[in-house]
């Protein structure tokens, strides 16, 4: 009878952590499947109050390929946020126990530079313009609906990845 050898195939046993190899292949093989048009789930972080909200953000994500992440406070938020490197955070300005324009301050100074929605009962020019200066980037009225949800998500989408193609562009520091 032989002594197991070294030179085990540790892929039939068990699980096990992908090699450098392995994980670079699974890279390039996701960013050329995402090339060709196969769809592919992007994150984002919500915080809002109400159970309508959710449903509303529920519903969205699930026509427009998003995968929703509710988080239960602005710690949380900004986790979430950080963990996927979420482009989209929705947070609502009635939050309890927050001040908004910290939160957004913070959310959209995060290190992936999230474009932050804000979500509001109330919605003129002076609120757009405030949330703007602390680096939001649109409000959506309450109530929710879909549609509108729907557009200002992908037109932030949008606007996030121009960002990152400027941010990455030749002869940007």
């Amino acid at each position: 009878m032989q002594a197991s050898s070294p030179s085990v195939d540790h892929r039939t046993v068990g699980l096990r952590k992908p090699s450098v190899w392995e994980a670079i292949h699974s890279f390039i093989v996701n960013i050329t499947l995402n090339r060709r048009g196969f769809p592919t789930r992007i994150p984002i972080v919500a915080l809002v109050v109400t159970k309508q909200d959710r449903d509303i953000l529920t519903l969205v994500s699930g026509r427009e390929l998003l995968d929703m992440h509710f988080a239960e406070s602005c710690e949380e938020a900004c986790a979430f946020a950080t963990r996927l490197a979420a482009p989209v955070i929705v947070f609502d300005r009635d939050w309890p126990g927050s001040d908004w324009r910290k939160a957004v301050e913070s959310l959209s100074s995060l290190r992936h530079r999230a474009s932050v929605i804000l979500v509001s009962g109330v919605a003129d020019d002076y609120l757009w313009q405030e949330l703007f200066r602390r680096g939001g980037y649109d409000v959506l009225s309450k109530p929710l609906r879909a549609d509108n949800v729907a557009r200002v998500v992908k037109l932030a989408l949008t606007y996030w990845k121009s960002g990152l193609k400027r941010a990455t562009a030749p002869g940007r520091a």
